[in-house]
């Protein structure tokens, strides 16, 4: 990755959220937490309708009480507007399930 786009990328990575990388592809990450199983499973239900609205799905990971949620565009083979879209509609319907 060219480090000007890997900057370009870290000043849109909203707060919380990291860039790793998984054989030189990099991803935005987060974990989320919640007081209960169900309120997490009901974060990756309605992660699940967002992503099939966009047609475009995370990886998600969850566990008790933790949702862990990793994007990237992997047709581009990096992280492109729509995940940036992605994370913002996460961002904006997490604070329901608390």
């Amino acid at each position: 990755m060219d480090p000007s786009e890997l900057e370009r990328i870290e000043e849109s990575t909203p707060s919380g959220w990291k860039i790793s990388f998984r054989n030189e592809v990099p991803f935005l990450e987060k974990t989320f937490c919640f007081r209960s199983y169900k309120s997490a499973v009901e974060f990756v239900n309605a992660l699940a309708g967002i992503a099939e609205e966009m047609d475009h799905h995370p990886d998600l990971t969850l566990r008790y009480d933790s949702v862990s949620v990793e994007i990237t565009t992997h047709s581009r083979r990096t992280i492109t507007d729509l995940d940036f879209s992605f994370v913002e509609k996460v961002e904006r319907g997490y604070p329901t399930f608390l």
